[in-house]
């Protein structure tokens, strides 16, 4: 694990979008293909609009760049809450990505048919016993959840399924979401967290006691691959000294 620490936040996003243009091209030149999952939320929409401006979107060849989502809401694709919507409206609708390679989660099914078709989907792409991404963007919420793995719902338990349909109990709604070992089956998993009023939260998430029921986001810990906290500084202003890399603005890798 890595915690890069940005002085501001649209240093954090021109170091993400640098190094997502690196990695894209890397695992094209490796793969044939760039596969990725995508997080909603307010955090990452600046990357993705970021990525779609002309000087960027030129960097990366789409037509080899796979998208999916962490999660979803049970809502249609024209939704305003949905995740999907928001990166269409973001990313997708200005690069030439390939309308088959925009792999949606059909969250305006039933939750479990939804579910069940989009693990289908994911094992048709991947053809093997894991889902391995070659990156998973990720949040955290200010309960400590990520992708739509809240505290004390049943799917933190989940061992074998890649995707569920995962009941939160603090919000009395259905979420559609990758699993924990799904995601830790990543070559890369990136967390972008932002403002100081994740600070708290992001102390007690990586300095202090393991309890994943709590905060369900200490459970991405991926099995063969890497992960990278990325940070503002107003967000790691709890945090030890000695567990940051801080980041020049312009730096990328």
């Amino acid at each position: 694990m890595k915690i890069e620490v940005s002085p501001i936040f649209e240093a954090l996003i021109n170091t993400a979008v640098e190094n997502f243009i690196g990695l894209a091209n890397q695992s094209i030149a490796k793969r044939g293909r760039f596969s990725v999952a995508l997080s909603g939320g307010s955090t990452p929409e600046p990357l993705y609009r970021a990525l779609a401006q002309p000087a960027n979107q030129q960097r990366v060849v789409w037509e080899q760049v796979h998208l999916f989502w962490g999660d979803e809401r049970p809502v249609p694709p024209d939704h305003a809450e949905s995740n999907y919507h928001m990166v269409q409206e973001a990313l997708i609708a200005h690069v030439p990505v390939p309308e088959g390679n925009v792999h949606r989660v059909p969250a305006e099914m039933d939750v479990r048919m939804a579910a069940f078709s989009y693990e289908e989907t994911l094992r048709d792409f991947f053809k093997c016993e894991q889902p391995r991404f070659d990156l998973v963007l990720l949040g955290m919420g200010d309960d400590g959840h990520t992708a739509s793995l809240f505290p004390h719902s049943a799917g933190l338990n989940e061992a074998q399924r890649w995707f569920i349909a995962n009941f939160v109990p603090t919000h009395q709604t259905w979420r559609l979401t990758l699993t924990r070992s799904a995601i830790n089956a990543a070559r890369r998993v990136w967390v972008l967290v932002r403002g100081g009023s994740k600070a708290d939260k992001l102390a007690e998430v990586l300095a202090g006691p393991y309890d994943p029921q709590t905060n369900p986001i200490q459970l991405i810990a991926p099995e063969m691959g890497e992960l990278i906290w990325m940070v503002d500084e107003t967000a790691a202003q709890q945090l030890p000294a000695e567990l940051l890399v801080r980041q020049n603005p312009g730096h990328n890798e």
